[in-house]
């Protein structure tokens, strides 16, 4: 019984998300590969996404777990995508741990595809894309940003590494949903040439990439992330890491808790007698509800606060 049991956690452990980072050995190319079916799956679920946000938020949260691969520790990715299509605005945050999570202005947004020259991208339309990193040593963030350049986040992140961090990118974002519009597989790609690189190498790499999807749409899901880099990079290519990805936030209701108190006692008041008591997540959509006694705890929590200015300022 419990070998099988152990086969079956093996087995689940094998294919469950994750991201895998890879370093050529003469060191002209890093590669980074994400299998994200089940977190692109997840936060359909979660916000009750319509297949057009929930296939371009899919591909803001990969794109953001495979530049988060090459940071360190709790250090993050945010993805700030606001365009003048259907749906207004994409959150993508991924830390190198592999917490990742997002979400977008519209989840009912959809497009006609029926219509001349259609396209997934009117989804997000003319805007800007920002991209930011949360670094240990840097005090604020770093942050670029670059004008859409098809409504492809594929298109748009390798025009942002260009442009502002002067790195020959190639990045492939997928995914397959089934005929209700829920994702199945989603995952992505991102070869980034060192200075040094020779250009013939590049165009062989992206050629594999290009070969891999053709032959094979499911990719996402038949290989393993460390699978996919040995496949289009060759032998000489070293793994040097491996997290699992899930769909997760840092939300509490004590976060919230002391996010109200920054409104004032009369507002927290107002709040309570009208019996505004829920608390939504944009990030990741839990719900919170305020009890009586949360209402109170805040009101005396500010009393006491209010109570120890004011005897400090006697």
């Amino acid at each position: 019984m419990a070998e099988p049991k152990l086969r079956k956690l093996k087995k689940m452990y094998q294919h469950r998300d994750r991201v895998a980072r890879g370093l050529t050995e003469d060191g002209h190319f890093r590669i980074g590969v994400v299998r994200s079916s089940s977190l692109a799956s997840h936060a359909q679920q979660r916000h009750g996404l319509a297949p057009l946000a929930a296939v371009i938020l899919g591909r803001a949260m990969s794109g953001a777990a495979l530049l988060a691969s090459f940071l360190k520790g709790e250090e993050r990715i945010i993805i700030e995508i606001k365009g003048s299509g259907p749906l207004g605005l994409v959150y993508a945050e991924a830390m190198q741990v592999g917490e990742i999570r997002g979400f977008v202005g519209n989840s009912a947004a959809t497009i006609d595809m029926k219509a001349e020259n259609a396209q997934l991208g009117d989804g997000l339309g003319l805007g800007l894309m920002q991209v930011s990193k949360i670094l240990y040593d840097r005090g604020e963030p770093v942050t670029g940003i670059t004008d859409l350049a098809k409504g492809d986040i594929s298109a748009d992140l390798e025009q942002y590494l260009l442009q502002s961090e002067q790195i020959r990118s190639s990045v492939v974002l997928d995914e397959r949903i089934d005929d209700e519009g829920n994702i199945r597989q989603a995952g992505g790609i991102l070869v980034q040439a060192m200075p040094d690189a020779d250009p013939e190498q590049i165009d062989t790499i992206v050629a594999n990439i290009t070969e891999l999807r053709r032959r094979n749409s499911s990719w996402m899901t038949d290989y393993r992330p460390d699978e996919v880099i040995q496949m289009i990079a060759g032998e000489n290519v070293k793994i040097v890491a491996n997290t699992p990805i899930d769909f997760y936030c840092r939300c509490s209701i004590e976060r919230f808790k002391n996010g109200l108190m920054t409104l004032g006692r009369a507002e927290i008041e107002d709040m309570w007698r009208k019996k505004q008591r829920e608390l939504v997540c944009n990030y990741c959509g839990e719900r919170y509800e305020l009890s009586d006694d949360d209402f109170s705890g805040l009101i005396d929590e500010i009393d006491a606060q209010s109570a120890g200015t004011s005897g400090g300022a006697s």
